[in-house]
Parts: C-alpha cells; sequence; structure tokens
C-alpha cells in the first residue's frame, strides 16, 4: 500500500553553544601540580565554593555542570546536550580536554534513553599555544564538539602569541591564542549557506592601560582575521573571557562590535545580545558598568564571574548581525536564549551561585532531572567547584537539506521509506496530518547513514491507517 508523505517545510537541527571558562590550569585545585577537571565539572562536587580545595563525589556518570546544561529548558527551548563547548583556562588536550570529552560520553551512554540522538563527543586535535608554553599558567583555549550533531572542518590558531603589546620586545597582544573553529552539519556536504565559524579567545586580565592594550590588540587581530580568512556573509560568534575591565566602553570590546575590521574591511560585525543599543559608530552602547555592585537585575543578569562571588560581566558570546538578526540562510541566533547558567538575576551583586533563592535552573527538564539526579541545588553546588566564571549558553538554529522520498510501503502496523539525501544521525518524527481521526503514534529513529537509505517506523500505525501523514527530520 502507498500512502502521500510531506515534509514539513522547515528543516533546522537546534544547536546548543557554550563557552566555559573553567580554570583547570591551576595548581592545588584538585591535585598538586597539573590536574584533571576539576569537582563538580563532570562528576558532582562536595565541598566548600571558592577556595577551589575540592572534593568529588560519586563518578562522571553521576554528572556534573556540563551534563546539567544539557537539561535546562531554556526559555522555552527543549533541553538537549552540548553542541559545542569553548573552553577557557584548560592545562593540556590530554590533560583535561580528552578527560572531559571521555565523561560526556560515558554519561551519555547510560542516559542515552532520555535523548533521541546519545552524544558522540570528540575535541578539536588542534592544541592552542599561549606566551611562555602550556605550563607556565594562563590555560590555553580548546573546543569540544558532538559529532553526531556537527562535524569540524578545520581548527586554525590565530597568530602566534608573544606577549603583551607594551612588552619589551613588544607582543602583539595575545597570551594565548585565539582560535577559529569551521563547522557545518554532521551528515551534510558544507556549503556555504550551513557553514559557521566559532573565534575561541581568553583576554589579557587586570586593569591598566597596558593590559586595555593587550585586550585591544588581540580583538584587532581577530577582527582582521575574519575580515580576511572568512567569507563575507558568514555566521561567526566570538566568544571567550573578554576581561573587560573598562566595562562597555573597553576598546578590544568595542572592537568586536564595531561596523568594520581595523582593516577596514566592513564585515564580521559582531552584536552582543545583551547590549544592542547601536550608537553612531559601533554597535554597542558604551555607557554600562558591569562591575559595580548593583540592584538593576538587567545588569546582575549579565554577570558571569566568579560562581562564589558574582561580581563581573566577563564571558561573552558575541555574534554577527546576520545570526542575531535571522538574515539569510545559516546560523541563527534563538532569541531569550542567551544567558549565564547559573543566574538569572536573583541573586544579589557579590553573593554565591550556590545561594538560597536563586531560582536559575528551576527550568530544568524534570523527566531528565529525576533521572540524573541533576537538580537545580546539586547543580548549583556543583558550579562553586567548578567554574572559576559561569557558562554561557546560547541555542541556535542550522539549515538542513530536506530529503526526499521515493518509496512508501505498510507491513500491518510498519512503515518503510526509501530516503534520497537523508541525513546521518538525524531524528525522524512521523506526524499525523490536520485533522485526521485516526490513532497515531510518533515515532522517532536513529539512521546512522548519510545518502540514501531505508528508513523504517517500527509499530507506527496503532488503529485505521491514516491516509497522509508528515516526516519532520530534526537534529
Amino acid at each position: 500500500m502507498f500512502l502521500p508523505v510531506h515534509f514539513l517545510s522547515a528543516q533546522t537541527r537546534t544547536l546548543r553553544i557554550v563557552n566555559y571558562n573553567i580554570q583547570c590550569d591551576t595548581t592545588g585545585i584538585a591535585t598538586v601540580g597539573i590536574i584533571t577537571p576539576t569537582c563538580g565539572l563532570i562528576e558532582p562536587y562536595d565541598g566548600p565554593g571558592g577556595t577551589y580545595d575540592t572534593n568529588c563525589t560519586g563518578s562522571v556518570i553521576n554528572g556534573g555542570v556540563l551534563e546539567g546544561i544539557g537539561e535546562e529548558i531554556v526559555n522555552g527551548d527543549p533541553a538537549q546536550p552540548i553542541d559545542v563547548l569553548a573552553l577557557e583556562e584548560t592545562t593540556s588536550n590530554p590533560t583535561t580536554v580528552q578527560p572531559i570529552v571521555n565523561a560526556l560520553n560515558s554519561f551519555y551512554s547510560v542516559y542515552n534513553y532520555l535523548y533521541p540522538v546519545p552524544a558522540g563527543y570528540a575535541m578539536s586535535p588542534y592544541q592552542a599555544i599561549q606566551s611562555g608554553g602550556n605550563t607556565g599558567g594562563n590555560g590555553p583555549n580548546a573546543l569540544v564538539y558532538n559529532t553526531n550533531t556537527l562535524q569540524l572542518i578545520a581548527s586554525v590558531g590565530i597568530a602566534t602569541p608573544t606577549g603583551g603589546v607594551g612588552g619589551n620586545p613588544p607582543g602583539n597582544g595575545m597570551y594565548r591564542q585565539s582560535v577559529r573553529y569551521e563547522f557545518a552539519p554532521a551528515g551534510v556536504k558544507p556549503g556555504m549557506n550551513n557553514e559557521f565559524y566559532v573565534y575561541v579567545s581568553h583576554y589579557k586580565a587586570s586593569s591598566g592601560a597596558i593590559d586595555d592594550a593587550d585586550r585591544l590588540g588581540e580583538a584587532q587581530i581577530i577582527r582582521n582575521d575574519e575580515s580576511t580568512n572568512v567569507p563575507a556573509n558568514a555566521g561567526v560568534l566570538y566568544v571567550g573571557d573578554y576581561n573587560p575591565d573598562d566595562n562597555s566602553i573597553e576598546a578590544g570590546y568595542q572592537t568586536i562590535c564595531s561596523n568594520a575590521a581595523p582593516d577596514g574591511i566592513q564585515q564580521g560585525q559582531g552584536v552582543d545580545p545583551l547590549n544592542i543599543q547601536w550608537n553612531a559608530t559601533t554597535s554597542a552602547s558604551t555607557n554600562i558598568n558591569w562591575s559595580s555592585s548593583t540592584t538593576n537585575t538587567e545588569i546582575l543578569f549579565m554577570l558571569s564571574e566568579e560562581s562564589y562571588e558574582l561580581r563581573y560581566r566577563d564571558d561573552l558570546q558575541v555574534m554577527t548581525s546576520n545570526v542575531y538578526y535571522n538574515v539569510g540562510l545559516g546560523l541563527h541566533y534563538i532569541p531569550g536564549t542567551y544567558h549565564s547558567f547559573g543566574n538569572n538575576a536573583t541573586l544579589s551583586w557579590g553573593s554565591s551561585v550556590n545561594t538560597s533563592g536563586n531560582t536559575a535552573l528551576n527550568d530544568l527538564d524534570l523527566a531528565k532531572a529525576n533521572a540524573t539526579g541533576l537538580n537545580a541545588a546539586v547543580l548549583l553546588q556543583d558550579l562553586t567547584g567548578a567554574s572559576d566564571h559561569l557558562p554561557i549558553v546560547a541555542d541556535y538554529t542550522i539549515p538542513l537539506p530536506r530529503p526526499a522520498i521515493t518509496r512508501v510501503s505498510v507491513a500491518g502496523n510498519n512503515l518503510s521509506l526509501n530516503v534520497t539525501n537523508g541525513i546521518a544521525n538525524a531524528v525522524y518524527t512521523v506526524l499525523a496530518a490536520p485533522g485526521l481521526t485516526s490513532s497515531w503514534t510518533p515515532v522517532a529513529t536513529n539512521v546512522p547513514t548519510t545518502g540514501n537509505f531505508t528508513l523504517t517506523l517500527t509499530n507506527a500505525i496503532t488503529g485505521s491507517t491514516p491516509q497522509q501523514f508528515y516526516l519532520l527530520q530534526t537534529r
């Protein structure tokens, strides 16, 4: 028997993108010397906040902050595992990043019944460098991604860190190498309409004219690299720890948000979702103070440093205007999803996130939280052990090609579809056509191949057979 099949017109994959300063470059956090990821990050934390003298309970199967991020319903956007995890202050890929990859894969292998597509994480093979070598502190940048949803096309180190611009001899303003990552959805051919780029940075900390100049120097390098090496209309994210000591007037921050790169090329302008009040020369207001005691909830909502004493806004996801305003095809920001994980402005300035009355994580998916035990109270405690700063989380969509159906057959209550141009590890959900009275059970299934294949939906039909249905391909 043959039935009409319709694909829903909107075919997109939702991505959860996170940048996170984890302070895994500091001795004495969990063990003396070079250390592995801190307690609370990928396993439960049980110890005093703010001292980094952490104690672990349980194992990676019990999860920590990274797994908890995947259980949050973000402004109505459903919970899902992290797709891109940009890290600052690692020790090295083998010491810090690979254990994170292993832990995420172990966690989701146990709890894969909670998610349509079990996570399969990997790290960028590129090892970022820093001024003075990777054993000298500061902590290089790194990246983890979900191979079921994304393919990593390239990882490119931007400039060679040579220290501050005011040094002797003078450097280029970069202490920790910024890295440009190029992505496309997993299982599809990369192209102009589906690729996007992520710059991961950790700007120079501290205050004063020299540190300001260092941050400006790095921002100039990043914007000039984008104008030279990235297509003009590409979707770009500039993420990381900005350390804006001079708040929104900071020259480095304003350079990222400028309508032109320092080389004069007008592309790659960044938009800060929490500061989009444009003025005549840049795209960001210059009169916001993120580092002073305040009761203004709009400013408190922005703060990310630190988990044990919330005082500053250091961590950002700035995106090009086409991403923010959903212009054309490609990566698009989902409005209202940008936030600091663990902070929703119910905290007073200077208090710890692990404080009574913090309602920031009351939006967890209860089914997932009940299954894993990662409730709000647990995660707020984990944050005090795992974090130098709070993670910055936002959701985005990326377009997927729509596959074609060449044949539909029914055998009993099973459906078989011949699919052309399908996507590996997509989730296929069958929806009954509007107005039908017959009983229909939505079905999701995993397809491990790309291209042409036969998709069988087992036990898809209950009651009488509907005359038509819709097939929705997601993730």
